[in-house]
């Protein structure tokens, strides 16, 4: 069961039906002290509970009359578009400037036996140049002439960790490309939540990505969390308005291209509606550099932490460090499997200097 809220009856019927189809049944409906109407449905076969007498439109009239101003749907028509056909050369040049600049690159010296070490081990991961060198320099203050102990000084230099504190004055906002994880991290910190006593309470507006609503469902359902879905700022404003979460609030967004700026008004329309911390989900393994001028570009709209996921599905993971460490993005969370029971790993430089090691490239066993 999904519950959808607006202003009127018609209203949160019509996004029900929208999200669940033609099967679509009403199993409850509810008026909230702020005036709107909620209406809790399912696509499985279950007798509809009575609809309660019509009320002068439950204030609908007035609240048609109100200029919603960035809320307006226009603002985010095109976030469920693939994003994949929506990237412009001309947006990428003009960002060239900025994803090309930062820290200076030097050659390494391969005599020296620390670098030699750390480059056998660092570079077939991808890292990139940038961060391979400012690596081998945290590593060179290690005080244990050993591997690992250089790596995790070395990473410790390098990154800043900052695990995310879940609470209801803050809200997390998941951004993204599609396909990082960002439903399924979501999952896992309202899981964390709920592990730590706290109360989970999932919000996604990714309506639009095929099976997206069934994702939501089964794990709102798994977790026996609230769950909701927003089709605009104004559904996310009127759901938090209205239930006055006492827990981890946790909002969803679909997969958008930050070079289009119909998106990025509509993410940060989002953002601003949910008062919520924007944080990037990228997979650790991947294009790494259009991870970087995807970490770059979502600076803008405020992201300031990263989750890294698919740790467990591939070998070399710098695609995702890199952006991280070139996009000056503190590392949040990682995440090493696809069960949602088992949560996301606190960010630490002692899981990366593991984890490198133990999954060198080109090794087995």
């Amino acid at each position: 069961m999904m519950k959808f809220i607006a202003s009127n009856l018609d209203a949160a019927k019509k996004k029900a039906s929208r999200a669940l189809g033609e099967k679509m049944t009403v199993v409850s409906v509810r008026e909230l002290p702020s005036g709107d109407v909620e209406v809790t449905a399912s696509d499985r076969p279950a007798p509809a509970a009575p609809e309660p007498a019509k009320k002068a439109n439950f204030a609908g009239a007035a609240r048609d009359a109100v200029d919603e101003g960035p809320f307006k749907m226009g603002a985010g028509a095109r976030l469920n578009e693939t994003i994949e056909t929506k990237f412009s050369a001309d947006a990428l040049s003009k960002l060239s400037s900025s994803l090309t600049g930062g820290k200076a690159k030097r050659s390494l010296d391969m005599s020296d036996a620390t670098v030699r070490a750390m480059a056998e081990i660092l570079v077939p991961h991808g890292v990139g140049q940038n961060l391979l060198n400012a690596l081998i320099e945290g590593a060179r203050t290690s005080q244990i002439d050993e591997d690992l102990y250089r790596l995790r000084t070395g990473f410790e230099a390098a990154f800043t960790f900052s695990p995310l504190l879940l609470a209801p004055s803050s809200p997390i906002m998941l951004v993204g490309p599609t396909g990082a994880g960002k439903t399924s991290s979501g999952a896992k910190l309202a899981a964390a939540a709920q592990a730590n006593g706290a109360r989970a309470f999932m919000i996604t507006a990714d309506v639009g990505r095929a099976g997206a609503v069934d994702q939501i469902r089964a794990y709102g359902e798994a977790l026996r969390a609230e769950y909701f879905i927003a089709e605009s700022p104004l559904d996310v404003q009127r759901i938090l308005k209205s239930h006055r979460p006492t827990g981890a609030v946790i909002f969803d967004t679909p997969g958008v291209s930050p070079y289009d700026s119909g998106d990025v008004a509509a993410l940060r329309s989002y953002r601003d509606a949910a008062n919520a911390e924007p944080v990037l989900v990228l997979p650790a393994s991947g294009d790494a550099e259009e991870y970087v001028d995807w970490a770059h570009a979502f600076k803008e709209i405020g992201v300031k932490r990263c989750i890294l996921t698919k740790f467990d599905a591939t070998k070399r993971v710098g695609a995702g460090l890199r952006a991280a460490f070139e996009g000056d993005l503190a590392l949040a969370h990682f995440s090493e499997t696809a069960f949602i029971s088992e949560g996301l790993l606190d960010a630490s430089p002692d899981f990366l200097s593991r984890r490198l090691i133990a999954g060198r490239p080109g090794k087995i066993g």
